[in-house]
């Protein structure tokens, strides 16, 4: 570890920083679920907040935001903006804690491997065999869920699609943390602030349970979240970010466990046991080469991109 360089600890350190602020989101919108707070009102916490702190930031980028492809430019605003958080807050009303946090993340490394394989890039043997295991898991979770949960499961697996396409963006466009976290926030407020506006401030739940909500949804996932997952891309490449997002199941379930009272059955640890085997593999965590830094693109593949 003392020859790790700082640069690619640091990408470390805050993927697994991401790790623990999406346990929270998880638990934040099960929570919202539980006490009924309208999706409208959630997700104007989710994004009005960061778009409050980023606007400045997201003007000065501007001509920045102009010179990235419009692809990926969407791949961003969509992966983590408004489909996302429909997607993953719409799951969490007709599925547990423990399914989200599972599907959503464990899902992420899974699409980007397919979306690299369907733009001709591959993996090698071990990531290949990490891959297998997390598929393994997933399986095995919806095998022995519950009955009526498929709706919750289909939009999470949906989420996870978008938050892949997010985690490409981001390494693609080549945008630094913070631009990325304007690009997300502030083009979703501007969506939602009409409709505020025409329908008028949510009403349901007290005071502190928005205020809690506005922590953990404005500053834990849309900001917080948002600037550590995005220094982990561009130091560790998007498969080892995504891969290690993947963790999260694992985190978010015992957390479900102490505040929620859910209680996980012998398929769960399996699914967990299966998740975590195949994040130390898909990430290479076990192998000397999770100690190099991340492959750079070329200065004209980056230009034709």
């Amino acid at each position: 570890m003392s020859h790790l360089p700082h640069s690619r600890l640091g990408g470390w350190a805050a993927a697994l920083a991401t790790v623990l602020l999406w346990s929270g989101f998880f638990l934040s919108l099960k929570a919202g679920a539980q006490a009924s707070l309208p999706l409208l009102g959630l997700a104007l916490l989710r994004y009005g907040v960061p778009a409050l702190l980023l606007t400045p930031r997201y003007w000065r980028a501007r001509v920045r935001f102009k010179a990235v492809p419009a692809r990926w430019r969407l791949a961003i605003m969509a992966g983590a903006g408004l489909p996302f958080f429909w997607l993953g807050a719409s799951g969490m009303q007709l599925a547990p804690v423990n399914q989200g946090s599972a599907l959503i993340p464990g899902l992420v490394p899974l699409w980007v491997a397919l979306l690299l394989w369907g733009m001709g890039e591959c993996c090698g043997p071990q990531r290949r065999l990490g891959l297998s295991l997390i598929a393994s898991a997933l399986l095995v979770m919806i095998w022995h869920a519950a009955p009526g949960v498929w709706l919750g499961q289909l939009h999470f697996i949906g989420a996870a699609l978008l938050w892949a396409l997010f985690t490409l963006g981001v390494k693609r466009s080549g945008l630094g943390p913070l631009d990325s976290a304007a690009l997300v926030a502030v083009p979703s407020t501007l969506v939602l602030l009409p409709i505020v506006l025409w329908q008028g401030w949510p009403t349901g739940g007290t005071g502190q349970t928005w205020l809690w909500q506005g922590v953990v949804q404005g500053l834990g996932a849309g900001l917080g979240a948002a600037l550590c997952y995005g220094h982990a891309i561009r130091v560790l490449g998007a498969e080892i970010t995504s891969a290690i997002g993947s963790l999260t199941p694992l985190v978010a379930s015992a957390l479900a466990c102490l505040l929620l009272d859910e209680v996980l059955t012998l398929p769960h640890w399996l699914t967990l046991a299966l998740l975590a085997s195949g994040v130390m593999l898909a990430s290479r965590v076990a192998g000397p080469s999770a100690l190099l830094p991340a492959p750079q693109q070329p200065a004209t593949q980056a230009a034709i991109e």
